[in-house]
């Protein structure tokens, strides 16, 4: 499963979850720009069911108009999620 949310305004969450094996791999991105400069947290670890999770956190002013949206890669996805917030 993945999905952005909204923690607090201008932070946004997104999550990669019950994946294995536990390489994944998620960022932020505003049209091809990488915002990597914004990420000011980033968690992998257990979900508790065998299964891994992944959390990117990015902090940003809210801007009208402007559209974030994280891509997530791993490989047993054929056709990988970039859901759009």
């Amino acid at each position: 499963a993945l999905g952005p949310s909204s923690s607090q305004p201008g932070r946004l969450l997104c999550s990669l979850m019950h994946f294995q094996p536990a390489q994944g791999q998620l960022s932020w991105c505003q049209g091809q720009q990488e915002l990597w400069a914004h990420v000011v947290a980033t968690a992998v670890g257990p979900s508790g069911d065998w299964s891994q999770q992944l959390l990117v956190l990015l902090q940003t002013p809210p801007r009208r108009g402007v559209t974030s949206r994280c891509p997530g890669e791993h490989g047993s996805l054929e056709h990988p999620p970039s859901p759009h917030w």
